[in-house]
């Protein structure tokens, strides 16, 4: 069995490989971010082993708390402040130690609502490129969720991809025959394909 060469960063944070004191190193065909990751978490607990089956309410009040900061933003037209909030939303949610009970279920639901809005707010703002990256990771989490479907719709109108839009779309539909948001997105693309404004 071949014993990895590794060094400790100085900053005692990280496992590195010694000939080129990298976490990732293709030369040396290593990848210790995993382990690096799994120690920052565990740093995180200050030494307390978590207790079992127990899930932080505190975390998922702040990530709520964050997301609807972002919301009274965007209600108010001040998307760049409502990404800000949904940003950290995200990145609240995506710090829950995975051992929690349930942890997976609530990021993907913490994430993917988060995520949508921002969309949303990156739509308003014309930041279509990136809109379409929020709402497609939406649609990877959570892929029978219309309202990921709907703001990637959104994103590919802002691009001029109408027809791709379409799809977006109406496969979100099929997910919620009943949404009057898809059936009204739908109408508008079709109705933009009658009058010229887009084409296959």
């Amino acid at each position: 069995m071949e014993v990895l060469p590794i060094q400790i960063a100085s900053n005692k944070e990280q496992i590195l490989c010694r000939p080129h004191a990298q976490a990732v190193c293709t030369i040396c065909d290593v990848d210790w971010s995993e382990h690096n990751a799994l120690a920052a978490t565990l740093k995180s607990t200050n030494g307390d082993t978590p207790p079992p089956n127990v899930t932080n309410p505190i975390r998922n009040q702040q990530v709520n708390r964050l997301r609807e900061e972002g919301n009274k933003h965007f209600k108010a037209g001040k998307y760049e402040e409502a990404i800000r909030f949904y940003s950290m939303a995200i990145d609240m949610s995506w710090s829950r130690p995975l051992w929690e009970p349930m942890a997976f279920q609530f990021i993907r639901e913490e994430v993917t609502t988060a995520l949508s809005n921002r969309a949303a707010a990156y739509t308003a703002r014309g930041q279509y490129v990136d809109a379409l990256v929020d709402s497609e990771m939406c649609t990877r989490l959570r892929r029978d969720w219309q309202k990921g479907w709907f703001r990637k719709g959104k994103a590919l109108v802002g691009l001029n991809r109408a027809k791709e839009a379409l799809e977006a779309f109406e496969l979100g539909r099929q997910f919620d025959p009943e949404s009057e948001e898809l059936r009204k997105a739908i109408e508008e693309v079709k109705a933009g394909f009658e009058r010229g404004e887009y084409y296959e």
